[in-house]
C-alpha cells in the first residue's frame, strides 16, 4: 500500500513542486488549493486528489482532516506549506495586515496540524513538516512581521517534536532561502505616508539582493527527504544556496559576529561574508540540517 501525504497550498511554487515530487515517488497525495479554478492544477497526476481548503478558516480544519483521510484510507505525512508574505516596515504595516500574516502562517497552520494529529496518534506513526523560512533565524528589515511568523513556526515545530515523539510522530521544519516562486508577486505591501521615510532603505536593501532564486523543486526535494528521513531527532532542514550558506557563516563567525556582518550589509556594505560562502550556480544546492 502506498503512503499518503497531505500538502497544503499547492496551486503554484513549492507546494505544486512538492506534489509532483511525492507523486513521482509513488505516494498518494491529497493536495489543497484555495480557489475552484485551481482544482484541476494536478489533473495530470492520477494518484493526486485536490481539495479546497482556506487555511485561514480554522473552523474548516477538522472536517478537512476527515475528508483527507477518506481519500486514500489513511494519512502518513502532513506538509504545511500554505503561507503568505506581508512586506513593509512595522510602523507602516497595519494591525490588520499583521494579524492576517499570523492568521495564515501560524494560526491556520496550527489548526490544520491539530486536526490531523489524532489520526497520526491513533496509528502511532507519521510525519509533520512545517515550511518556515530562513528569515525565521534572524530579523530581516522590511519583512520583520513575516520573519516573526516563520520564527513561530520553527519554535512550534521544535515543541511539537518533543510532545509527539512518544506517539511515533516526527515533526520537522524546512527553512527555504530565496526561491523563484509567485509568493513574491502576491505581496501584502504596507502603504501610506508612514512608508515614505523608509523608501530609500527598502530600495537599497532589495536592490542588493538578487530578484530571482532557486527553483521550487530544490525545496521539494528537501521536503521529501524530511518526510522519509529515518532520524527521529532531526528537526531543522535547509534548502537553496543562501539557506545552506548562512548557517555555515554563523558557525564560522558566531551568532554575534554574523549579526554584525549582516547589519553592515543592510546599511551599505556590498558583499557580506555569507555571499562568499554561497555555492556557485553550477553547484547542486543540497539540504544542510542542524
Amino acid at each position: 500500500m502506498s503512503n499518503t501525504v497531505v500538502v497544503t497550498g499547492t496551486s503554484t511554487g513549492m507546494g505544486k513542486a512538492t506534489v509532483a515530487k511525492f507523486a513521482a515517488e509513488g505516494w498518494n497525495v491529497v493536495a489543497t488549493v484555495r480557489k475552484d479554478s485551481d482544482l484541476q492544477v494536478h489533473a495530470d497526476l492520477p494518484n493526486v486528489r485536490t481539495l479546497l481548503l482556506d487555511v485561514d478558516d480554522e473552523g474548516a480544519a477538522e472536517s478537512f482532516a476527515r475528508t483527507a483521510v477518506e481519500q486514500f484510507g489513511r494519512v502518513d505525512a502532513l506538509v504545511n506549506n500554505a503561507g503568505s508574505y506581508q512586506m513593509g516596515p512595522v510602523e507602516a504595516s497595519s494591525m490588520e495586515q499583521i494579524h492576517q500574516q499570523f492568521q495564515t502562517n501560524v494560526f491556520g497552520l496550527i489548526a490544520v496540524t491539530r486536526a490531523v494529529i489524532p489520526f497520526l496518534r491513533e496509528q502511532r506513526s507519521g510525519v509533520i513538516v512545517n515550511i518556515a523560512s530562513l528569515t525565521a533565524e534572524q530579523g530581516y528589515p522590511y519583512s520583520a512581521v513575516y520573519a516573526a511568523s516563520k520564527a513561530a513556526v520553527v519554535t512550534l515545530s521544535e515543541g511539537l517534536s518533543l510532545e509527539l515523539a512518544q506517539f511515533g510522530i516526527s515533526v520537522r521544519t524546512v527553512l527555504p532561502g530565496q526561491h523563484a516562486t509567485r509568493i513574491f508577486t502576491k505581496i501584502d505591501m504596507a502603504e501610506g505616508e508612514a512608508l515614505d521615510p523608509y523608501r530609500a532603505g527598502i530600495e537599497e536593501f532589495f536592490g542588493n539582493n538578487a530578484p530571482t532564486g532557486s527553483d521550487p523543486s530544490v525545496t521539494a526535494d528537501v521536503i521529501h527527504q524530511a518526510v522519509v528521513d529515518a532520524d527521529p531527532v532531526k528537526v531543522h532542514y535547509y534548502s537553496a544556496p543562501d539557506s545552506t550558506a548562512i548557517p555555515r557563516a554563523k558557525q564560522i563567525l558566531g551568532k554575534e559576529g554574523y549579526w554584525r556582518e549582516f547589519r553592515e550589509f543592510v546599511h551599505g556594505r556590498p558583499t557580506p561574508l555569507w555571499k562568499t560562502l554561497t555555492p556557485s550556480p553550477g553547484d547542486k544546492p543540497v539540504e544542510w540540517g542542524l
